[in-house]
Formats: C-alpha cells, sequence, structure tokens
C-alpha cells in the first residue's frame, strides 16, 4: 500500500479505495492465503481481476429490479433474465472457489488450512464439513468482507 501512494507521484489518491483494497486484501490472506484484489503493484493473483468483476457483478445484480420479486406468479418466465445471470454467475464462483481450495497450500495456517483439515474429521453422528460447505462458507465471508469493502472503480 505505501509502495502503491509513494508511486503515486504527485496526483491525487482516492485514500478510501486504496484503504479498501489493503482491509479486503488482509482479511482474504487471513481467510485464504492470498490477496483477492489487484493493488496495483503487480505481487497479486492474477485472477484478482477476475474477482473482482464477479464481485460488482454480483452488487449490480443484487440491485436490479426483478420483476418476479414483485409478482411470484412471473418467476418462472425471468423477464429479465436475472436468474439466468445469478446462476451464470454462481457458476463462476463455484469454478473460482474450487480452483482456490485444490491450490491451496495446506501447511499455511489460514482459516481455509483449518477448514480443510476439518474436511477428515467427523463428529458423533458421522457427519464431516463438505466441500460444498466449506465453499459455500468461503463464498459467504468473502462477499461480507467485499460488500462492506468494495472498490467498484
Amino acid at each position: 500500500m505505501t509502495r502503491n501512494l509513494g508511486s503515486s507521484d504527485a496526483k491525487a489518491v482516492n485514500l478510501g479505495q486504496v484503504l479498501n483494497v489493503c482491509t479486503t486484501n488482509a482479511l482474504a490472506r487471513v481467510m485464504i492465503g492470498r490477496r483477492v484484489f489487484n493493488d496495483g503493484n503487480g505481487g497479486c493473483d492474477p485472477r484478482a481481476d477476475e474477482f473482482k468483476s464477479m464481485v460488482v457483478e454480483l452488487m449490480v445484480l443484487a440491485g436490479v429490479f426483478n420483476i418476479g420479486d414483485f409478482i411470484p406468479s412471473l418467476e418462472w418466465l425471468d423477464l429479465l433474465g436475472v436468474q439466468k445471470k445469478m446462476k451464470k454467475l454462481h457458476k463462476r464462483f463455484d469454478g473460482f472457489l474450487s480452483t482456490i481450495i485444490e491450490e491451496h497450500d495446506t501447511s499455511s495456517n489460514n482459516l481455509l488450512s483449518i477448514l480443510l483439515s476439518l474436511k477428515d474429521l467427523k463428529d458423533d453422528d458421522e457427519n464431516h464439513v463438505t466441500h460444498t460447505e466449506i465453499k459455500a462458507l468461503l463464498l459467504v465471508l468473502t462477499l461480507s468482507i467485499t460488500s462492506l469493502h468494495c472498490p467498484t472503480s
């Protein structure tokens, strides 16, 4: 962050956006061991821009008017295509999180490592944490962080 600010020369810097990116990346490193937003320094995951576009698309789709929400009998028609777009976005998020889980280094010490280690443990009722539950938890946590700190420009 300081290198990014230092290299901005005499230009005006949107400090709020820089701090949001820094905060989001710090929390993501604790959760999954990598940054999720590109901070302009080049030391970021190459898929950071893809993740950012997915988050921005989700925020837009969440606020779009959907006639099926107000007239339930028309929901199955998906007149505005919102459900179709959400399903497509869900597949992108699912693929993104699956890749993160597959490429994850289990020797690191972060939330994802802990969740993956719980995958092999069973409770008294022979239940265990599944791959789908891990992805769902990561998605909820990541989106809750980025919805508070999402730099949309």
